[in-house]
């Protein structure tokens, strides 16, 4: 038998079933679209940046866990009224440097003698409460450079003392304006005497006993005249304010 006629019999397709062939085989074929491509890059690129947040924050928290690096991490230095403070949670104790083993016993005189001794012009208060007087023979003085002391400044310090001894004022005044005080989180707050004394209030203080900051207790002043820092104690907000003005009179 002749099999020529199995190619012979082949017939030429219909035009149109032949486009719709083309048709259907080139829909299954398209490249993927190009809005389904992008937002699986978005979603990779996504998840990325989560794996990179992640070890970030580890990384933040097994730093955070070692406390030489916390102490540096959890405190900042603040400048307030021109008044540099170190703000931390976590007091530097006996590592801190410093010259806290040294002792200085200071020189105990007359107010007149004490003016006289301390090598800058002080604007004592005006205006002191009724029921505190001044304590003009035990008036206190740090002068100068103590030997292998390191530098100590010049200090004086005056005393009110109440008469129903429930409470004291006490008025300190030195020429060291560069160091920076050691403070707790929110215990510090500016305030302003004037258009051009500002001065902050300090709130409470390190706890010695309990190793804790406590600001319950406490309430301090701090302005600066002629290049001399103010530190005034006790009383209330009021007093101490209403006090630090007559010292710009």
């Amino acid at each position: 038998m002749d099999d020529k006629f199995l190619y012979q019999l082949q017939e030429v397709p219909d035009s149109e079933f032949v486009n719709n062939l083309h048709r259907k085989l080139g829909q299954n074929h398209t490249e993927p679209d190009r809005g389904q491509f992008m937002a699986f890059f978005d979603m990779l690129r996504s998840q990325r940046l989560v794996q990179i947040i992640a070890f970030l924050v580890i990384a933040l928290i097994a730093t955070m866990a070692i406390s030489p690096a916390r102490a540096v991490v959890s405190s900042l230095i603040a400048d307030i009224a021109g008044q540099l403070f170190e703000v931390t949670e976590d007091y530097p104790g006996d590592d801190h440097p410093g010259y806290d083993d040294v002792i200085i016993e200071p020189q105990v005189m007359s107010l007149g003698d004490a003016l006289a001794t301390f090598p800058y012009e002080i604007h004592l208060p005006a205006n002191i409460p009724s029921g505190y007087s001044l304590n003009e023979d035990n008036v206190r003085v740090y002068s100068g450079r103590v030997d292998d002391a390191g530098p100590f400044g010049n200090i004086i310090e005056f005393e009110w003392l109440s008469s129903d001894g429930q409470s004291d004022l006490n008025l300190s005044v030195t020429d060291i304006v560069t160091t920076s005080e050691v403070v707790a989180p929110d215990s510090i707050e500016e305030v302003l005497l004037d258009a051009n004394h500002p001065a902050v209030l300090i709130q409470g203080g390190w706890d010695a006993d309990n190793k804790v900051w406590n600001n319950d207790v406490g309430l301090r002043l701090r302005w600066s005249v002629d290049n001399l820092v103010y530190d005034l104690r006790g009383g209330n907000r009021e007093q101490l304010i209403d006090i630090a003005l007559s010292t710009l009179e």
